[in-house]
């Protein structure tokens, strides 16, 4: 059998390809069953308690074997981690000690048959620094013309748009780190209606979303949804700080004359007539519902309201895990046992919502000037949001 040495670039080639929305309504054939990519790539050194991550079609461990310095070892399923697009994570047990030659290889189509895939990886020293969480979280909605896939385009039906933008999201050691969306019905933040999950590529990430009107159960599209972004890395270590957002910054709806679309919409160019009334964006406002969470041994604070509302701290202890329905991932990091202040008005305590407000500390109290500079910054912030 032919050997396949496998490159990590694969896995954002093969991820691009399966993920992307294309713009014609031609069919697309299934995928062959195989390994497409890994992370990380053949060749590197990473952490020793680190998750790796392997992408392609019908793949499985089962004809797999992996050895640490030639003696033999035991890839197991990681389930603390969220996936983020990729087909399985697993981790070596026992985890291998700093400098040891690490060496998978098998097929990957077990049972059926397909290459004979041959990695080489060097274990890096154990990474136990959780990375930093999100400082902010905003989220743009465009309630478009529907659009119905035809079941073999490779697309999916769609009625609505988010795209949510992390900021602040920062590694802490060698691992790579993945942050999630959950969706919820209100700021209760008590049960998840779907998550979402991708690796963290830079300090500020944009996501996309699309669902049908289903889940907006009879709401208003703009409040339906309150979202949540946390993040952990692949060694299982979760950032303590959370950060999450209830209004729109940008709002757009199509009329319901609107023909319907030819596929899920690219983000619209965003204007000052987008800026959601009362959202992140809007400069008679405050925070739109939006803010951050910290939690952890050493005491945290947490900040919400949509007036700018005052910062309020607490003793709060480690994090608890939420699980998403429909699809979920299953992460942890949020907090327990701290203490919430909020309130309309307040100066001096920092937004941490990843919007544009007006100049002059009461946020939207200050000169007309202030709410004039504060769309033409939404506007800049719409270019260079958008992806």
């Amino acid at each position: 059998m032919a050997k396949l040495y496998v490159r990590g670039a694969g896995v954002i080639a093969a991820l691009t390809c399966a993920l992307a929305v294309e713009s014609s309504a031609d069919a697309c054939a299934p995928p062959q069953p195989g390994l497409t990519g890994t992370l990380p790539d053949s060749g590197a050194t990473y952490p020793g308690n680190a998750a790796l991550f392997f992408f392609g079609y019908s793949i499985s461990l089962e004809g797999v074997t992996v050895t640490v310095d030639d003696k033999p070892a035991s890839l197991v399923r990681a389930l603390d981690v969220p996936v983020a697009g990729q087909s399985f994570a697993a981790r070596i047990e026992p985890p291998p000690s700093e400098g040891q030659a690490i060496v998978i290889e098998g097929d990957f189509c077990a049972p059926e048959s397909c290459e004979v895939t041959r990695i080489e990886l060097t274990a890096g020293a154990a990474d136990a620094a959780a990375p930093k969480g999100p400082v902010g979280l905003s989220f743009d909605l465009y309630d478009h013309a529907d659009f119905k896939s035809s079941g073999g385009d490779c697309r999916v039906d769609s009625d609505l748009a988010w795209w949510l933008t992390v900021d602040g999201v920062e590694s802490a050691g060698a691992s790579p780190v993945i942050y999630t969306i959950d969706a919820f019905r209100d700021d209760s933040f008590d049960e998840p209606l779907f998550s979402q999950s991708a690796f963290m590529g830079a300090a500020s990430s944009t996501m996309a979303i699309n669902r049908t009107a289903h889940v907006l159960d009879g709401a208003d599209a703009p409040e339906a949804l309150c979202f949540r972004a946390r993040a952990i890395d692949a060694a299982g270590n979760a950032a303590s700080e959370t950060a999450h957002a209830c209004r729109p910054c940008y709002y757009r709806e199509d009329p319901a004359t609107a023909e319907p679309a030819d596929g899920p919409p690219a983000e619209p160019e965003w204007t000052a007539a987008d800026v959601y009334p009362g959202g992140t964006c809007d400069p008679g406002t405050g925070a739109g519902g939006g803010g951050t969470t910290s939690s952890g041994a050493g005491g945290g604070t947490t900040s919400s309201g949509a007036g700018g509302g005052t910062t309020g701290s607490g003793t709060t202890s480690g994090g608890t895990t939420s699980s998403g329905a429909g699809g979920g991932t299953t992460g942890s990091g949020t907090t327990s046992g701290g203490t919430t202040s909020s309130g309309a008005g307040d100066d001096g305590a920092g937004d941490s919502d990843g919007g544009c407000h007006a100049a002059g500390g009461s946020r939207g109290n200050g000169p007309a000037g202030g709410a004039a500079l504060a769309l033409l910054a939404c506007a800049a912030l719409a270019g260079r949001r958008r992806r």
